[in-house]
């Protein structure tokens, strides 16, 4: 048994004729307490969306202004089970000129003042997260909320993700997953997600993993790179690790010093110890870009 809740629109017209018809809409996820999770898709086509939690009475709340002409918002929320499923969808309308789209592919570092959204979080329930990006900026903040599992994919959006407030996921992640295709995606603070599994997939743009601490837990990274190239900045205190990468004639993989070679294609450093608890295995598919390893 499943109940569907389509929720409309709520917006507020700015009389200001030099905002070209920017509009300001509000969102609300309402809580229901049948719920055990929250399943949250985000897709949006172009702008920038900053995500954050703050404390509030609804799971989700989102705030955004746009211009209605060039994109279209949906947004709606659903009960399935012991799940709430809420997404949110800014459609390109495909009125927008040929040179202004230029102009979010090449600025995609730039925050777009007319298609700019903001995505508040709440500690209320665990959350799946789906966000999809097409070209434009996002910055996510996961900081004291509660993430069973995360997705990022960039087209060709610059993604700054992590845990900027300096506080970890409260429980334990199951997998962390990343698809950079044009876009270029760096994650702050990794060892905070606590993740169990990260799988990355990275075409010709650019991956940036930061682990600023040893992590409690231990961690199985698997990295798919074709043309692109995935940076992972470690800390200067040793995390107990070990690298495999799959051989390949193009290969170009940089790494510190004092890892030793165990056997063909496989790396560990001077930590490494099997029955480490919060080890670090990376498993790495590398084509034609590069993989770099290096000390913060």
């Amino acid at each position: 048994m499943y109940r569907v809740i389509l929720l409309a629109i709520v917006s507020i017209g700015i009389a200001d004729v030099d905002v070209w018809g920017q509009t300001k809409t509000h969102f609300a996820v309402q809580d229901d307490i049948s719920c055990e999770k929250i399943n949250f898709y985000l897709k949006a086509s172009s702008g920038t969306c900053e995500i954050r939690t703050r404390n509030g009475d609804t799971p989700i709340s989102i705030m955004g202004l746009c211009e209605e002409e060039y994109v279209t918002p949906e947004f709606g929320q659903q009960v399935e089970g012991k799940e709430l499923n809420a997404w949110l969808n800014l459609n390109d309308s495909g009125k927008e000129g040929f040179t202004s789209k230029l102009t979010k592919i090449f600025g995609k570092k730039s925050t777009d003042t007319k298609n700019y959204w903001n995505i508040y979080l709440s500690h209320f329930k665990p959350y799946n997260l789906d966000l999809n990006y097409g070209v434009g900026k996002a910055y996510i903040d996961l900081s004291n909320i509660a993430v069973e599992n995360m997705k990022i994919t960039s087209g060709n959006a610059h993604v700054k993700v992590g845990y900027h407030s300096k506080m970890e996921n409260l429980i334990e992640m199951d997998t962390f997953m990343v698809n950079v295709d044009l876009g270029d995606v760096e994650i702050d603070r990794l060892n905070m997600a606590r993740a169990k599994t990260v799988i990355a997939e990275v075409g010709f743009g650019t991956l940036t993993m930061n682990f600023d601490e040893s992590p409690e837990l231990a961690s199985e990274i698997w990295a798919r790179v074709g043309a692109g190239s995935l940076t992972i900045n470690l800390p200067a205190e040793e995390i107990p690790m070990m690298i495999r990468i799959k051989d390949t004639s193009f290969r170009k993989l940089k790494i510190p010093s004092n890892f030793v070679s165990i056997r063909d294609n496989v790396y560990v450093n001077p930590s490494y110890k099997e029955d480490s608890p919060n080890l670090l295995t990376f498993n790495i598919d590398l084509s034609m870009g590069n993989v770099v390893f290096a000390k913060n």
